[in-house]
Parts: C-alpha cells; structure tokens; sequence
C-alpha cells in the first residue's frame, strides 16, 4: 500500500479496463481496482449481496441494475454498439461533436471488433411501411463468435478484486489516496496515486465523491442523473422460429434508429428521442415464456423482444445523494435515487409505447399477439448518467475531458459524464469518452513529470 502508482483505476469494467489499458500502453504504472471478484471468461456475473450493495429509491420506484465483478455489465450486456446520432449530440448539450467523437469511434470499433449483422428482410418491408430507417444490429465479437467483455482486455486479469473504494483523500486541489475497504479482512486501506480514475457507475461514482468531503467545490454532484426510459413489448406470433443457422451475425437483431426530434419536420412537444431495438423470432424457451401459449402449441409459435430506449434529461426532482441515517454492512451511508418524470417526459413515453405496437403489428403475422412486460415510467434501465456532467460551463462537476473540477488530478470514464443516456444504447459512445479521458489524463502525467524534471526531481515510473 506505499507504493505511489502513476494512475489509479476504480472500476474494472469496461471504461475502467480500456483506460488502464490505454496508459499502460504508454508505459504508466497503473493499479486497476474493482469490489467485485474476478469471474471467468464466458461466466455469468453472481447475484449481487445486497447487505453490501443496499440502496432505496424516493419517489417513484428504481431498479438499480449493477455488476459487482471483473468485467462489470459487459458480462450480462448484448453488445449493441451504435453510434450516436449528431441530433442527439446536440439536443443534450455533448461538448464537443462528430468531429471529435468519429475518429475515437473508428478506434474503439477496430479495437474491440465490432461488425455488423445481416437484416432481416421483414424488417426492412415494416421499415419501409412505417417510413422509418432500420438498420442491422452491431456488436463487437471476439474468437469463436463470442460478444466481447472487458474480461479480455490486459489489465482484467491484473486487477485488484475485493476492494471497496469508500472516498478520495485530497489536499491543495488534488486528490492523494483513494480510501478502500478489503473485503477479505475487513480492513481499512488506502491507495495512492498521482492521479486517478473513477470508473464504478454513476450512482457508485456519486457515493465516492460525496464521501469524499469535496464542500462546496462538489457543488453540482449527483444532481443531474437520467437514465433510459424503456418501453419493452414481446410479439408473439403463430410461426415457428427459423433455425438461426444461414441467418448470418445477430440473426433478427436490428435498430430501428431514432425518427423524432431530428429536425424541423420531426419536431415534437418533448425534448429527447428515442430508438426502437428489435431481436427475435426465437423459440419461446429462449425467453422462458412457455406458458404463455397452451403447451401443446410451443413449438408452433415464436417470439420477438421490441424495446424502445426513451433518452431524459436533467430533472430538480431526479438526483443522487445520501442516507446518512442508513448505512449497509460496511458502515456506509446508502445511495438515495430520486425518481422523478417531467410532463414532456410522460408524453415521449406515450409515443414510445405507440411506436413499439405500430411497429408490432406492421411486423406480426396473422393471429398474432403482443404483450407489455416494462412501461417507460417504471425507472432503472441500466443506461443511468449524468450524475457529474462535463461541459464547457464551469459549473459542470466536469470539463469537456472528464476532468474532475473539484480536483485537478481525478477524471471520471463511466457514465456520469454523460449529460443524458442518448436515444440509443450508449456503451460505444461511453467507450469513446474513456479513450478521450485516458489521453487526457496521460498528458497530464506527462505535463507533470516534465515540470518535476525542470526542478531536478526524477520522473517516469511510479516509486
């Protein structure tokens, strides 16, 4: 626990691997830190113990969908890697645009392997019917077909498992040691590092830099927080399923893109827009719906998951703090989501579920039927963001890089920088934030080693 690492990483999933991985690409000394334990490559994530990782939700429900393990939500994601729109950019008020984002795209898709699929004829007659766009589903894929997870880049097997970050020790502007729990001995430790790197999801992020005692430069921290909405249907139909041989890569996975919001002739009452993600027929075993048919006719029916992903925006009712009068297991305060929707919201919610049905039925064969299994004003869809947005303004938790305000050695790679989800599944672009954030920390070590040269201090390598 002496040594002094040039960049601490708290988070092992896939922001937190892909940053570690960029600065020891350039020869940094990096420890990459994550509570959970490290699972095996193709091994689902365990349930989570919810005496270490207990929350509550105030106004409205919220399921807090988390990964505690090496890998973090790739090990549970599907892979959906599409970029966003420069719409959408621009109605969330993203710092900077398609000129910065396309070449760290381009880098992140020939990095991790991301193809695309092959579309599904019908899909593309409802398409047209509807006057819509769908395009096909990309995702990345490793050997043998696999959809890749931050398990395979180089630093998950490295990583230090079981450690709960609790808060950042800071002096001057800048943060010294990041304070940790060790879930083996039940020990209070300490990290230290010249810079670190926050990368534990936005609600997990949030807690750390609450309790990292920040005053009044924290200023603005967790109040900004979104998620999805998601409106998820299953389209049953009479037809049996096509075996998924000679279908190509995702069979019958697609994205209908996002139609509303995109311009003056698309202009609606709301302010966010939203995709439609579609992937089936499949058997109805696939999706553990059996029962939903006599049992007798399983076979002879298939089933099509439809989900829309609703983008929100910053709320005064819609914020991250703490219960300091409920602690979990590990004596700390527990996260507190507030729930809240806007009357712009509800509505973007209604024509979600419409758009979901009217594509249903333009795809359905005869005879066929459709069932709701999430509405859109029923919060936690995984995607959760803006809990420290980055901007230009100086009242934003974080510059346009990242870079923590409150403390000029601390970046944050995972979604609370985000100032909304966007309309579509946002792990690719959340990718490419991180890419954005490792250069920007790796220049600043670079700055500062160069300044301890120039007063005859030795520089490189942590000690």
């Amino acid at each position: 626990m002496s040594r002094i690492w040039d960049t601490v990483v708290v988070g092992a999933g896939p922001t937190g691997c892909l940053v570690a991985d960029r600065l020891q690409q350039r020869g940094l000394g990096v420890l990459v830190v994550d509570a959970g334990r490290r699972p095996r490559v193709g091994e689902r994530a365990a349930e989570i113990d919810r005496r270490i990782w207990s929350y509550r939700s105030v106004g409205g429900s919220y399921d807090w969908y988390r990964v505690r393990a090496v890998g973090g939500r790739t090990l549970l994601w599907g892979g959906w890697s599409h970029r966003f729109p420069a719409a959408s950019l621009r109605r969330s008020g993203w710092p900077y645009g398609e000129d910065v984002l396309g070449p760290l795209y381009d880098e992140i898709e020939a990095d991790l392997g991301v193809v695309e699929g092959t579309l599904d004829a019908r899909y593309e007659r409802a398409a047209r019917t509807l006057d819509v766009r769908i395009v096909p589903k990309r995702a990345p894929l490793v050997e043998g077909g696999a959809v890749w997870t931050a398990l395979r880049t180089s630093v998950a097997p490295r990583a230090r498992t079981l450690a709960a970050v609790l808060g950042l020790e800071h002096e001057r502007g800048n943060a010294t040691a990041a304070r940790f729990i060790d879930l083996r001995d039940g020990m209070h430790k300490r990290f230290r590092a010249r810079s670190f790197v926050l990368a534990a999801s936005p609600i997990e992020t949030t807690r750390i830099l609450l309790q990292s005692e920040l005053g009044r430069a924290g200023k603005g921290i967790g109040r900004g927080f979104v998620d999805h909405m998601v409106a998820s249907y299953v389209l049953l139909e009479p037809v049996p399923a096509p075996p998924p041989g000679g279908r190509g890569r995702f069979p019958g996975a697609a994205l209908v893109e996002c139609f509303v919001n995109t311009g003056a002739r698309t202009r609606r009452s709301y302010r966010g827009g939203f995709s439609i993600e579609v992937a089936g027929p499949v058997p109805l075993d696939v999706l553990g719906i059996e029962r939903t048919v006599p049992a007798a006719e399983v076979e002879r029916w298939s089933a099509t998951l439809i989900h829309a992903l609703g983008e929100t925006f910053p709320h005064p009712r819609r914020f991250v703090d703490l219960d300091r009068e409920v602690r979990d297991v590990l004596g700390r305060p527990i996260p507190r989501i507030h729930v809240a929707w806007s009357r712009e919201e509800r509505r973007m919610a209604a024509e979600m579920k419409t758009a979901c049905v009217r594509f249903a039925d333009t795809l359905g064969a005869p005879g066929s039927r459709l069932i709701s299994f999430v509405d859109p004003l029923l919060a936690g869809a995984g995607h959760e963001a803006g809990t420290a947005s980055m901007g230009d303004d100086p009242n934003r938790p974080c510059d346009p890089w990242g870079r923590l305000r409150a403390l000029g050695n601390v970046w944050i790679a995972d979604a609370s920088v985000m100032p909304t989800a966007g309309d579509r599944h946002p792990t690719l672009t959340l990718l490419a934030h991180a890419r954005r954030a490792a250069d920007s920390v790796a220049a600043f070590l670079a700055c500062a080693a160069g300044a301890s040269t120039q007063q005859g201090q030795p520089s490189g390598s942590p000690r």
